[in-house]
């Protein structure tokens, strides 16, 4: 047995030392060529080591490594992707032993790295390889020591105007100094500059550790600052992070995100970050933009490469002039402008881009001309289709619903709008106005409009559709009616007076509109003593007015004292002037409404939805067709007596 045992140690010395003999006669350039072949096809990519391949041995072998390059995409500008000028690392056989990979120094002399995205937005660092199992956290060497020797690494995107250079830094033993990046260049053609700091590269090995990390970014006016930890840095996992943002409008966002953003005011938000699997959560975001506070959850993900961003958004303070942005309008805009309708356009093909889900609520809302309650609205982005559903506006016990519908996957946008309005109150649209006191009545109505076009402007300029109003028992300021111009002599006598108030039976105004053109069909004003008919149109498009409104005082002995009033030009800024050279023809107001109204027996069963059929508006429709049925039958037999009259002659 000592026998055996003695030949078996005398044959595994011999096996050792001739082991030894070869590796200290080993030419390592033999295994360039295999090593490189290996590496090319695992990435599908051309990888070669040009200079000296060579090996120290012992229990830490050094192995030094020249003129590295690995080929760039072939849509890149450029033929390498990496390039390195010497990598020397040393391992520890004793830890490889034992399963653990441990590098007690690196040094990396020249590398230089090229990032870039082509106009697709493939990035080519995606390699065509096999897809492989994430572990819990990824396995990142366990390093002694790291020095990068002239290090840049440089990123290109042609879609966002990208050029930039980063320098990276990290020297001495790992316990005392993590990696430093410094970044410089221009972002949409704006300034960029990139700063972060990681944590020592110990705390990669250490997998109960979470990893520190600190970055902030520039660009132009867009500030970003993130510091926190993860708990797995090289595949971004359990992220637990504070984040502060900053810039002069959310539109500057897009190109980082993917989601078109419209433009803001100036804003500026903090939150904490978390991932969860794929979603990016911002978990108590709050901040202001413009005047506005803003607070919520925001979630950002991008499943098949497609950005989609979900957000529950509350303010307590907005104002609506924050959100001009969203309607094609300028929040920023100082100057007023001629026109009324927003004229910015929409871009398609932003739209088409990404997808999203918002919900956005307020409480309080401050606005110039209309007061608002309560605002409401949950936004659906989806491949290119936009809903907004609902779109509320609440008014004291009012609402204004809507459900407005965008279809932007051809390059022109088609949009189908269905407002509706429900018991406004009159005296609140009127309020903090001299007219306030004397007003009262409820507000209904209806607009269903189809239309195309990349902006406001453009859509209300090509609408399809009916516009419905109506108001119901209520009362108007004697010198708002005097104004607006159904007698301007006696206005002029409120304005030196009390102001007194005029009892409305009933408000039923109705508009078709066809490419833009609003043709009114009717128009009729019913107060205590006069009837009004508005007839004309209103041209969106050009954003003029041509009406004319004829009143019918139902006392005979004033008739006298009307005469047709006419609204012409800008909309922004009408000119309301009488005709003075005629008065009003003379008649029966019954008969104006009986001609007016009959056409309107369709808006009836609409009535119904907020008034019933004990209305005032019911009654005078009702009343108006049956005075005209009466005018009709009399005419008939007026004209049966005339023909037999006739014929009786003729015996």
């Amino acid at each position: 047995m000592q026998r055996t045992l003695k030949w078996v140690g005398i044959v595994f010395l011999v096996i050792v030392a001739a082991v030894a003999v070869l590796l200290a006669f080993f030419d390592w350039n033999w295994l360039r060529e295999p090593i490189s072949s290996r590496i090319s096809g695992e990435l599908n990519r051309h990888f070669a080591i040009q200079g000296d391949l060579d090996v120290d041995m012992g229990w830490t072998p050094r192995i030094t490594v020249n003129k590295i390059d690995l080929e760039n995409a072939d849509w890149g500008s450029k033929p390498e992707m990496l390039s390195v000028d010497r990598l020397q690392f040393s391992i520890s056989l004793r830890d490889l032993l034992k399963g653990d990979v441990v590098l007690p120094e690196i040094s990396v002399s020249k590398p230089r790295v090229l990032l870039e995205k082509n106009a697709k937005g493939q990035g080519n660092w995606e390699f065509d390889t096999n897809e492989k199992e994430e572990s819990d956290r990824t396995e990142f060497p366990k390093i002694g020591r790291l020095m990068l020797e002239d290090s840049q690494l440089d990123y290109r995107d042609p879609n966002t105007r990208t050029e930039l250079e980063v320098k990276a830094s990290a020297a001495g033993a790992a316990k005392e100094q993590g990696v430093n990046l410094q970044g410089r260049g221009r972002f949409q053609d704006e300034p960029f500059i990139l700063k972060m700091e990681g944590g020592s590269l110990l705390e990669l090995w250490e997998k109960h550790k979470p990893y520190p990390v600190d970055l902030s970014m520039v660009a132009g006016e867009t500030r970003v600052r993130v510091e926190g930890t993860f708990a797995d840095p090289v595949q971004l996992k359990e992220p637990n992070l504070q984040l502060d943002l900053q810039g002069d409008s959310l539109a500057k966002l897009t190109p980082f995100i993917g989601v078109p953003l419209a433009e803001t005011p100036p804003y500026k938000f903090s939150g904490r970050v978390t991932r969860a699997d794929e979603r990016w959560l911002i978990h108590d975001l709050k901040g202001k933009m413009g005047s506005s506070d803003i607070a919520g959850k925001v979630e950002y993900s991008a499943p098949e490469k497609r950005p989609f961003l979900k957000a529950d958004i509350k303010s307590h303070r907005l104002d609506f002039k924050d959100l001009a942005g969203f309607i094609g309008a300028d929040p920023k805009e100082k100057e007023e402008k001629e026109r009324i309708f927003p004229d910015n356009p929409y871009d398609p093909k932003a739209i088409r881009s990404a997808d999203a889900d918002v919900n956005f609520y307020s409480d309080n809302i401050i606005t110039p001309h209309l007061p608002i309650d309560e605002f409401k609205t949950h936004l659906k982005m989806d491949h290119g289709r936009i809903t907004l559903e609902p779109l509320n506006f609440t008014i004291d016990i009012g609402q204004i619903a809507s459900v407005i519908k965008l279809d932007a996957r051809k390059d022109l946008i088609a949009t189908k709008a269905d407002i509706k309005i429900r018991k406004v109150p009159l005296k609140r649209l009127l309020a903090e106005t001299r007219f306030e006191p004397e007003s009262d009545g409820m507000f209904f109505g209806q607009i269903l409009l189809d239309t195309t076009g990349n902006s406001v402007a453009d859509m209300l300029g090509r609408g399809n559709g009916d516009i419905t109003l109506l108001m119901d028992q209520g009362r108007v300021s004697n010198l708002l009616i005097e104004l607006v111009g159904l007698d301007i002599a006696e206005s002029l006598g409120f304005l030196l007076t009390k102001d007194k108030s005029t009892r409305v039976r009933c408000i039923i105004g109705n508009f078709k509109v066809t490419d833009g053109q609003m043709k009114t069909e009717p128009f009729v004003i019913d107060t205590a003593d006069t009837n009004v008919k508005i007839t004309g149109r209103i041209d969106l498009g050009e954003e003029n007015a041509d009406l004319r409104l004829d009143a019918s005082p139902k006392d005979i002995s004033i008739l006298s004292a009307r005469v047709p009033i006419y609204v012409k030009g800008r909309l922004k800024s009408p000119d309301v002037s009488p005709d003075k050279t005629r008065l009003a023809a003379k008649g029966a107001a019954s008969a104006v409404l009986g001609v007016l109204l009959t056409p309107v027996a369709a808006i009836i069963p609409w009535i119904d939805w907020g008034l019933g059929k004990d209305s005032a508006c019911y009654a005078m429709i009702n009343q108006a067709m049956a005075d005209d049925a009466a005018a009709k039958k009399k005419m008939s037999q007026g004209t049966t007596r005339r023909k037999s009259s006739v014929k009786r002659k003729a015996k």
